[in-house]
């Protein structure tokens, strides 16, 4: 238990300290490793909402403070619940986000989460095919683009002879040959619930030598090839470098 006023003003801490928490993921860019850039506009609401709730807690116990220091003070005794005494539990309650975000390090989806989600190299079925995205050079074309280009023409050899400069991190399961791993990404329409992994199969003499969730940058020439006994459009790599994460490293239909 703890002194009510007490109480009041550590709860207006608690939500100056989330609109700072708020605001430092956003200046970082480690918001957009939970959510989509077009719901960033609820980031900056909660912010304003939070400072907004500090203030009113404050301004409630200043209140208070006042009516109390009007009163004779044999009246005090009249109004316990004023200057009484409250449960922790609520203060801890909305202190819990915050110490998690802070002790949680934010980092993005990788490789272990496919596991649990699955990674897919046709994503006809799974979000609207943008024509624009199909018109994209193929030299400019990332992950994402090159999966809706074979969702839109399931022909393996529909791709053979095109060139292909992408990044993405390395995926690899018992499907794969040991030539051979994935240059995958994550998509987010919304936020990381309904992130999918997407994914072009590279094949290399040396595939082996990159770790998986490792990120690699393939420049290379699509022919058809196999994955785990079905045709399927594959990347032979003429290069492959490995490169630091990028800044973003989900890709948004």
């Amino acid at each position: 238990m703890i002194p009510a006023r007490t109480s009041d003003h550590l709860k207006a801490l608690v939500l100056i300290l989330m609109a700072i928490f708020f605001a430092e993921k956003l200046a970082s860019g480690k918001l957009y490793f939970y959510i989509g850039p077009r719901f960033v506009w609820l980031s900056v609401l909660a912010i304003a909402l939070f400072i907004m709730l500090a203030g009113a807690y404050n301004l409630v116990g200043k209140q208070k403070a006042d009516a109390l220091s009007d009163q004779p003070a044999h009246e005090h005794d009249h109004h316990p619940a004023e200057h009484g005494r409250v449960s922790i539990w609520p203060l801890v309650i909305v202190a819990m986000p915050l110490v998690l975000g802070t002790l949680i390090p934010a980092r993005p989806l990788g490789a272990s989460a496919i596991s649990s989600r699955g990674v897919t190299t046709d994503i006809a079925t799974t979000t609207n095919t943008s024509p624009t995205r199909l018109t994209i050079v193929a030299g400019e074309r990332n992950v994402l683009d090159w999966v809706r280009v074979m969702s839109e023409n399931p022909d393996p050899a529909a791709l053979d002879g095109q060139e292909a400069d992408v990044i993405g991190f390395v995926y690899r399961d018992a499907r794969f040959a040991e030539d051979q791993f994935m240059a995958a990404r994550f998509t987010i329409t919304c936020c990381v619930a309904d992130a999918l992994a997407v994914g072009i199969v590279v094949q290399d003499s040396h595939a082996g030598r990159y770790p998986a969730d490792s990120w690699v940058r393939v420049q290379g020439t699509f022919e058809q090839g196999m994955l785990d006994g079905t045709p399927i459009p594959v990347l032979i790599a003429d290069q492959i470098t490995p490169i630091q994460p990028p800044e973003q490293p989900y890709l948004y239909p």
